[in-house]
């Protein structure tokens, strides 16, 4: 594995360098980047840039984050934006380095870049892969065309910030699915932060990365790229990984009116896979690996490229249009109990119009787009032999296609209360050909209506109090409509659900908050569910479910309350999270109304941050965290077993060397805590085979060096 992902990164490391010659090249013509300039420092949640943004304008294709904040302002409804500076002080490897105080984020890490991912219990049966989210990068989608995802393909690093659009507020992506959208934007050169930036990291179980960044504007032209390559021993047995990444945009300015940005964005991952353990052994020796994985060498290795564009036009002083689309192609290769071997070619095309002007005398916004995906998977499967391909013992074709039509408008009966209303049409295709045994082959169609209905009070000038009813509508991916051990088309229903939020978001002077508050009437649900015994299919339609739950932040200035006078300038936020989550089956043949497996009801985390930055602009900053799930949930529907819950405690920080140099430390677990991060779903404890659990990790220290310039 670590030879082909040496030569398989060599055609990367040519393509930065030409980036960095290039840059080089043109660098007395070039023109300086703009400087990033922070005249205030607000509470970090929620929109802080809402009042007075801190951040740098970027251009008609890439807003800054402040732009970003207050567009997502005018969503009614659970929205959240993550800037890159938030987790600048971690190992930031995956979702849950990244998403720990997003509000209503559940990314608990299974090994390596993978972890179990659910918004408001989304995709919650999945013990693999991901479904239930659109995940996209500067708006293109990572997601294939049947809806499926690998998190090992997402480089946290190239973000300049994250948008998370919770449920039916994803709207704008065209997002049809329970959990919503999870947008990673990365910077162009007008919101770098330096024209070059270097980032070493190393600590424990054998970790060491390397991130470097070269950002350039030439007249009206500029670029950005990154690239990361990753080293990891890893705490398990049968759990190293090795990645190269790297990401890549263009653009050009023609005029004030209209700008073109192309993207690359290529990764090569090479991840083993250690398994599941049993309660027993997760708790007693979690470094261990399941004895099947390593017998089979189970790893999930992926290469994938993408080529996209993405045109803005400003048809005038408040009108805009988006039109572009994207290629690629991805590979994974996956020995598991067979070697599975899918690859193919993807596609999609989107659009989208955004005005505000008047009606009858009333402000008005208006947002209609649409997009159009395909992908085509040739899936075949070998005989595992150790790690490698023996005889093909399966093989099909997976076709899916998707067309997406959506729109919404938002009328400001007054000033500050807008009445949001939009819809959403769907049209899914899905089609598999067994080449062995064409008998097997099938094809069907998912087309439905989605409507959505909001209002929008801004009761302040930084405070929202938002409420809104959305349907979600999830045609299934291919893992559940040809199952892993029945390679045939096995017929599924779409998952469907009415979800109703309330909330509220703002800051004041020593505080800032988020909450929301929801509830999802479920038809059709796609979980692990058992029919019959002699039913060999693993994913079925569940009756009709619940989802409920609040997702809450709460951020305090705790140093204005008597401290101001001992801190100065100085700064103690305390930053909070928590998460209540309550899912069941509601009055189900077999399970009754037992609580749906997968979730923890509580997941509570805060950190105790102290900020200091001297005259000279240089600063900082130490916070000791701690993570408390006090109930691990259930792990069968039967509501037999529930995991453990556990508490973890850790601390980060980092110190400014000079301008444009910072040293940071990320620990954690500083107890050593054998605990269980997360764990696969079953039916019936009492039934079914019990070695489902994923231990957390030991006591770990990460250390790394940023250096900008």
């Amino acid at each position: 594995m670590k030879n082909s992902i040496r030569r398989s990164g060599v055609a990367l490391a040519a393509l930065l360098s030409a980036f960095v010659t290039s840059a080089q090249a043109v660098d007395e013509g070039a023109v300086a980047l703009p400087e990033i300039v922070v005249e205030g420092e607000d509470l970090t949640n929620p929109f802080s840039g809402l009042a007075d943004p801190a951040f740098p304008h970027g251009t008609l294709t890439v807003p800054g984050v402040a732009e970003a904040q207050r567009e997502m302002s005018l969503i009614p409804g659970a929205v959240s934006v993550v800037p890159a500076a938030r987790y600048q002080d971690l190992y930031a490897h995956n979702f849950e380095d990244v998403m720990d105080f997003t509000p209503g984020v559940y990314a608990r890490k299974r090994f390596g870049a993978e972890v179990r991912l659910s918004i408001r219990g989304s995709g919650l049966s999945r013990s693999f892969h991901m479904r239930g989210l659109e995940i996209l990068q500067d708006g293109i989608p990572y997601n294939l065309a049947d809806g499926s995802a690998d998190f090992q393909e997402v480089d946290p690093l190239i973000a300049q910030h994250i948008e998370v659009y919770k449920g039916g507020n994803g709207l704008r992506f065209g997002s049809a699915t329970l959990g919503g959208a999870v947008n990673f934007v990365t910077p162009t050169a007008y919101t770098a932060e330096a024209e070059n930036l270097v980032r070493l990291e190393g600590g424990s179980y054998g970790t060491a990365r390397i991130h470097t960044r070269t950002a350039r504007i030439v007249g009206n032209t500029d670029f950005f790229a990154a690239m990361s390559a990753n080293h990891v021993d890893g705490f398990r047995q049968q759990e190293t990984e090795e990645s190269i990444r790297f990401s890549g945009n263009l653009g050009h300015r023609f005029n004030e009116a209209v700008e073109t940005r192309f993207y690359l964005t290529t990764n090569i991952v090479d991840q083993e896979m250690p398994g599941t353990l049993t309660l027993a052994q997760a708790e007693s020796d979690p470094e261990l690996a399941n004895p099947g994985n390593i017998a089979l060498n189970q790893q999930r290795n992926v290469r994938s490229v993408r080529f996209a564009n993405k045109t803005t036009f400003a048809l005038d002083e408040s009108s805009t249009l988006d039109l572009g689309g994207y290629v690629g192609y991805k590979r994974l290769y996956h020995p598991i109990f067979r070697v599975l071997d899918y690859r193919g070619p993807l596609a999609g095309l989107f659009a989208r119009y955004d005005t505000e002007g008047n009606l009858a005398g009333h402000r008005n916004i208006l947002t209609i787009g649409g997009d159009l995906s395909w992908g085509k998977v040739e899936a075949k499967q070998y005989t595992n032999v150790g790690g490698s391909r023996a005889g093909l013992v399966a093989s099909g074709t997976q076709s899916a296609a998707n067309f997406k039509l959506y729109a919404e408008n938002k009328f400001y009966v007054v000033e500050d209360v807008a009445l949001v209303g939009g819809l959403q049409a769907i049209h899914s295709y899905r089609k598999f050909t067994n080449d062995f045994t064409p008998a097997q082959s099938d094809a069907t169609d998912f087309s439905s209506l989605s409507p959505k209905a909001g209002v929008l009070w801004d009761v302040a000038e930084t405070a929202q109090v938002y409420g809104n009813v959305t349907r979600s509508y999830e045609p299934p991916t291919f893992s559940e409509l040809v199952q892993a051990t029945v390679f045939q088309f096995v017929p599924l229903d779409p998952q469907r659900a009415v979800t109703a939020e309330i909330g509220t978001r703002g800051t004041a002077k020593n505080v800032a908050w988020d909450i929301a508050l929801y509830r999802a009437w479920v038809k059709g649900e796609l979980i692990n569910y058992t029919v019959s015994p002699s039913i060999p299919a693993s994913t079925f339609n569940a009756d009709e479910t619940i989802h409920q739950g609040i997702e809450a932040s709460l951020t305090l200035d705790v140093g204005a309350w008597g401290l101001r006078k001992v801190l100065g300038s100085d700064r103690l936020l305390l930053e909070q999270a928590y998460m209540y989550s309550d899912f069941a089956f509601d009055g189900d043949a077999t399970y009754g109304d037992n609580k749906l497996a997968g979730m923890p009801p509580h997941v509570y985390v805060a950190a105790l941050r102290y900020k200091s930055i001297g005259a000279n602009g240089l600063g900082w900053d130490i916070a000791p965290k701690v993570e408390w799930v006090p109930n691990g949930g259930h792990v069968d529907y039967a509501n037999r077993l529930e995991a453990p819950g556990y508490t973890t405690i850790g601390v980060e920080g980092g110190v400014d060397l000079a301008k444009g140099v910072r040293l940071f430390v990320d620990a954690r677990n500083l107890t050593d805590r054998n605990y269980i991060s997360t764990y696969s779903n079953i039916t019936d404890a009492a039934l079914a085979a019990t070695n489902v659990f994923y231990p957390g990790e030991g006591r770990s220290v990460f250390a790394g060096l940023k250096v900008a310039f």
